[in-house]
């Protein structure tokens, strides 16, 4: 079966090659995105949550969601949130929805999609907004990066590169050498969920919302075909070491490929509902998952053993990030962001505490240095700074009502 390369642009004499084989792919019909993310907010104020020094609460037949904990985060050491709302580009759109993040590897930027179709650049320090990137499909007969929701965000690991995806089918680089102008678009794909570079910057990896999985490079892969059985995907990442990928969605599957050769290396049967976000853990094998169901699950991908598996929550899971070897944030429908942590025992899971502020569901985490940074269907961008000092003095130094409205335009 022969392999197309597809919606490939190239700017100055570099190229990447987005390969699938023949066959056509249809776009589909959808509603307008704004009203799909009214209608979830809404729903999701309604969800149960609960305080981490209350009682967990029961699950089926009586069952608690989560062990007994060694240790918790108090009330007092839980810190308060620097909230910010996106200021709009324009008057089409009032409140800006935040859909996915990144986190800058070199530590100076925080990129930020929204739902009016635009990227901005945020430093991590201050969160003052330095850049936009693309117009949302604006200027009419140039247009720059996305015409539909951006569902996802990465950058390679020395931050030399953005990348962007998302509803539109465009897979957008953008170069932060060339202050992030546009590297490559390549276009003509089907929507797509979830972009990640592999650890050498080589390779990227692409899922969407059918069962094939596109990898791109410099050059025309010689790889297989990479199919799931699932005909809905929703994330992928690669191991630290580049040996492995992960791909996983709606059936619940963790889909494990050799990425170089194309070779299947394992599938675990790991959730009952659809996988939503997967992490692996800094320099480790083992790889975090969560899903629909409000479960967390850690499985070796070197031993094939299950570590860990517990509900945490009886909302749904949207996303998750690695804090720290210990910690992880998890959060979805019901508007919390769970603290979990690892048991001494180097099993177990416990919830340690949560983050309180949200009145949607958070869509979209990030983690760096002890901070997590979180956005969500309330259209705000909220950082958590998890340091212990930083805690201690969290009203003094974090304050900032997330009420109050941008005051600044987005600088273009």
């Amino acid at each position: 079966m022969p392999i197309l390369p597809i919606g490939v642009r190239t700017q100055g004499t570099r190229r990447l090659t987005l390969v699938r084989h023949a066959g056509a792919y249809e776009m589909r019909n959808t509603i307008n995105r704004r009203q799909l993310l009214v209608a979830l907010a809404t729903a999701s104020m309604a969800s149960p949550a609960w305080n981490a020094l209350a009682e967990p609460p029961l699950g089926v037949n009586g069952v608690q969601l989560v062990g007994e904990p060694t240790q918790l985060i108090t009330a007092n050491d839980l810190p308060a949130a620097r909230v910010i709302r996106l200021p709009p580009v324009d008057d089409r759109v009032k409140q800006v929805v935040v859909t996915a993040l990144a986190i800058d590897p070199r530590g100076e930027w925080l990129a930020v999609a929204g739902d009016d179709h635009v990227i901005r650049l945020l430093r991590q320090e201050t969160l003052q907004i330095v850049r936009t990137l693309g117009d949302g499909q604006r200027s009419g007969e140039s247009p720059i990066g996305h015409s539909d929701m951006i569902r996802t965000l990465a950058f390679d690991a020395t931050g030399s590169r953005l990348a962007s995806a998302g509803n539109d089918g465009r897979l957008v680089i953008w170069d932060r050498n060339q202050q992030f102008s546009v590297l490559q678009e390549i276009g003509s794909a089907p929507a797509l969920a979830c972009v990640n570079f592999s650890p050498t910057g080589h390779q990227m990896v692409a899922v969407g919302f059918d069962k094939e999985v596109f990898l791109i490079s410099n050059e025309p892969t010689k790889n297989d075909r990479l199919l799931c059985d699932c005909n809905d995907l929703r994330c992928c990442v690669y191991r630290h070491d580049g040996e492995a990928l992960a791909i996983a969605g709606r059936d619940g599957h963790l889909h494990l490929f050799d990425p170089k050769t194309g070779k299947l290396i394992a599938d675990q049967h790991l959730h009952e509902r659809r996988v939503r976000d997967l992490a692996f853990m800094p320099n480790s094998d083992i790889l975090v998952s969560v899903d629909e169901d409000g479960v967390i699950v850690r499985w070796d991908t070197r031993t094939n053993e299950v570590l860990s598996r517990q509900k945490i929550t009886s909302g749904r899971l949207f996303s998750l990030a690695i804090v720290d070897s210990h910690r992880i944030a998890a959060a979805g429908s019901d508007d919390v962001i769970h603290l979990v942590d690892l048991a001494d025992d180097g099993r177990s899971l416990y919830v340690s505490g949560q983050l309180r502020g949200h009145v949607g569901s958070v869509a979209t985490l990030a983690a760096v240095d002890g901070m997590v940074f979180s956005g969500g269907f309330d259209a705000t961008l909220r950082r958590w700074d998890l340091n212990r000092n930083a805690m201690a003095d969290s009203k003094i130094a974090l304050g900032n009502d997330g009420s109050t409205p941008a005051s600044e335009p987005t600088p273009r």
